[in-house]
């Protein structure tokens, strides 16, 4: 059916090697602005590209007829970094929610998004489309981001989860970490705190798997019990819903 619709997704494009998984349980999270991106993260495989095609809205009205197809209630949609466009897409995920949200569907919409540069507007036009969550990963600790995500910044992207919040106290926010990259369980705790001192509901811990001989290493595969401390840490914390285990992904947790 994604090859019918000619839909992009992450799983695929990103070459996720947790795929099977998820493609068994019938999951997937569609992507959206094509199927290039104006970053290079170390731990991605989606496509380097500084000038990619203009945003095409048949790929969301595609999307719409996966939905209706697979009857599904709740998604997920993300995109590849827009740093070419003066909103960074935020009208393109805008212009999805309001196209999803037909009087056919009852869906739970969760948006994952990159951050825009930091620009309030495009944030403010994001949640203004009236997404049920709002999701804008941290990926990793501060120490270790010119490594695993050059172009980004642990500042502004938590600043984003902030805004979100600020500017819409009653939205779900959500954000997720990869572990295994060289990160030490101190960074991973006080990363966790970040994020609940920017109100963020909703956490997911997963284990970093090598999609690409070009990407970053594994330097570490930490044992079951390690995330069971960190589901322990998310309880402590306050935050509202979490997932924290080796096959976690930041959008398995609906």
């Amino acid at each position: 059916m994604l090859d019918s619709l000619r839909i992009n997704t992450v799983c695929r494009s990103a070459r996720c090697p947790n795929i099977y998984d998820c493609f068994s349980r019938k999951k997937c999270t569609f992507l959206i602005l094509g199927n290039s991106c104006t970053r290079n993260c170390g731990f991605c495989a989606i496509e380097l590209c500084n000038d990619p095609q203009p945003p095409d809205k048949r790929e969301l009205f595609d999307i719409k007829e996966a939905v209706s197809r697979l009857g599904a209630r709740n998604i997920v949609i993300t995109s590849v970094t827009r740093d070419d466009l003066s909103d960074g897409g935020a009208g393109h995920f805008a212009d999805c929610v309001e196209i999803l949200r037909d009087k056919a569907f009852a869906l739970n919409i969760e948006l994952l998004v990159p951050d825009f540069l930091g620009r309030k507007d495009s944030i403010e036009k994001v949640i203004s489309s009236g997404p049920d969550v709002f999701a804008h990963n941290i990926e990793t600790v501060p120490r270790l981001y010119d490594r695993v995500r050059p172009g980004a910044d642990y500042k502004r992207s938590l600043g984003v989860l902030k805004l979100a919040k600020e500017s819409a106290p009653h939205l779900l926010t959500k954000s997720g970490i990869m572990v295994g990259i060289g990160e030490e369980r101190k960074e991973i705790y006080e990363t966790m705190n970040a994020l609940r001192d920017v109100d963020c509901d909703i956490l997911t811990i997963g284990q970093y798997l090598k999609p690409d001989s070009g990407c970053l290493d594994v330097e570490e595969f930490l044992r079951p019990g390690e995330f069971d401390k960190f589901s322990k840490w998310a309880e402590e914390m306050g935050f509202k819903k979490f997932s924290c285990s080796p096959f976690t992904r930041s959008s398995s947790l609906e």
